[in-house]
């Protein structure tokens, strides 16, 4: 990405965040502030303060870094991200209570009239900032915490019954940053070396930051290996971070990145085909660089195997299962929709995927909420991060399996 562009890029970025920062905090100020017992100077210094924390992003990267990433302590990052959060929080109980306050018309004016009284009472107001501050320690805390394992299970058509029981770690979206720092992803390596899976894949959004900064954040990645390699897509923070810079980190740390690319890998003698795609991002003056490509990327691969497919991009599954090879797309990027309401918005901005399995015609989509993510807004509620450890079984093997049960039940 030249210079121009990367200046226009974060002007884009400087005016979306100024927005949401106006409107979080005029909203809050409107709709809490104003209702709080205290004098007209504690009210605007409040509507500052909520402006100052709603728009922590905005002025940490102007300070403390560009596109790619916040180049601060990560003390810092939390506590910003915490004030951050209160506010947010308070921004969606607010919502909640006008909601109610509105509804309370259609209750009658004796009921109706004594619940606005309540509703706009000192009391609900403190329960509100309680509340508050206990969800957003709660998220944070789940956000920022090294992931535990999760094992999950998936039954692939034609897969290789001599690959039943195959296990790979999924790990989408570890956002390597300041945030997600060199201690934490030591401590997802070592977690997921304990698992001794049989192959790494990752959907990529790996890192936040330019090679030079991330250098020892990223270093323990070299410590991950497994029988039949590490392989990896680009999302679209790798193209943020400056991509091209990165490939040659990725191999040196053993990880293999597909770019609209495939490769024949024999487990136990076994071929299978890995492959992966670009991310979408990459399209457009911003990054000039070739988008996702899923015939380029299965271009001259053997007939007859099922195909992984690496992709970023959930919602690309419907476009991917026009291709019969495609058996098992392994994405990110949802981080699970990260929170109630939330989650909404994330679902239908990818094509109705969130997190979990989903069945396309003979196409298995496994969406991975994520490792980490994104530390601009690191929140998790009701959400949890993992390393997801995905077993497969063949489709003639988990159908032998099940009649086999049935017929030991029927004899019971």
């Amino acid at each position: 990405m030249d210079d121009r562009s990367a200046k226009s890029e974060w002007r884009w970025v400087v005016m979306f965040f100024f927005n949401f920062a106006l409107v979080l905090a005029g909203y809050v100020f409107l709709s809490y502030i104003l209702r709080l017992p205290v004098g007209r100077l504690a009210k605007f210094g409040l509507l500052a303060f909520a402006f100052l924390a709603a728009g922590r992003l905005m002025i940490m990267r102007y300070i403390f870094g560009g596109l790619g990433g916040i180049e601060t302590s990560r003390w810092l990052l939390l506590v910003t991200s915490f004030l951050q959060g209160v506010i947010i929080m308070l921004f969606l109980l607010s919502f909640f209570r006008d909601v109610i306050w509105l509804l309370s018309f259609l209750t009658g004016k004796g009921i109706g009239k004594s619940l606005r009284v309540w509703l706009n009472g000192t009391t609900v107001s403190m329960a509100m900032l309680v509340l508050a501050v206990l969800l957003d320690f709660y998220g944070l805390y789940e956000a920022a915490k090294i992931p535990k394992v999760k094992n999950s299970e998936v039954v692939v058509k034609d897969w290789p019954e001599g690959l039943n029981g195959f296990r790979v770690a999924i790990l989408a979206d570890m956002h390597i940053s300041r945030f997600y720092d060199r201690g934490w992803v030591t401590g997802v390596v070592e977690r997921t070396m304990a698992e001794k899976p049989d192959m790494i894949l990752m959907p990529g959004d790996m890192v936040d930051g330019e090679t030079v900064l991330r250098a020892p954040d990223v270093a323990p990645l070299a410590d991950l290996t497994a029988p039949y390699g590490i392989w990896a897509c680009v999302g679209n923070h790798e193209y943020i971070s400056d991509l091209k810079p990165w490939l040659p980190v990725f191999e040196k740390l053993g990880i293999k990145i597909l770019y609209n690319a495939h490769e024949v890998v024999l487990p136990r003698g076994i071929p299978i085909i890995i492959a992966g795609v670009a991310d979408p991002t990459a399209e457009g003056r911003r990054y000039n660089m070739p988008g996702p490509n899923l015939p380029l990327a299965l271009e001259g691969a053997p007939d007859g195997l099922p195909v992984v497919l690496l992709d970023h991009r959930p919602g690309r599954a419907r476009i991917n299962v026009e291709d019969p090879r495609v058996k098992l797309q392994l994405s990110g990027h949802t981080h699970g929709g990260m929170m109630p309401v939330l989650s909404l918005m994330v679902k239908r901005a990818n094509g109705g995927f969130l997190k979990g399995f989903y069945e396309l015609g003979d196409l298995k989509l496994f969406v991975h909420p994520g490792v980490g993510l994104w530390p601009g807004f690191p929140i998790r509620i009701l959400n949890p991060s993992e390393i997801t450890l995905l077993t497969i079984k063949a489709a003639k093997v988990a159908a032998t399996s099940g009649q086999k049960m049935v017929e030991r039940q029927q004899e019971g």
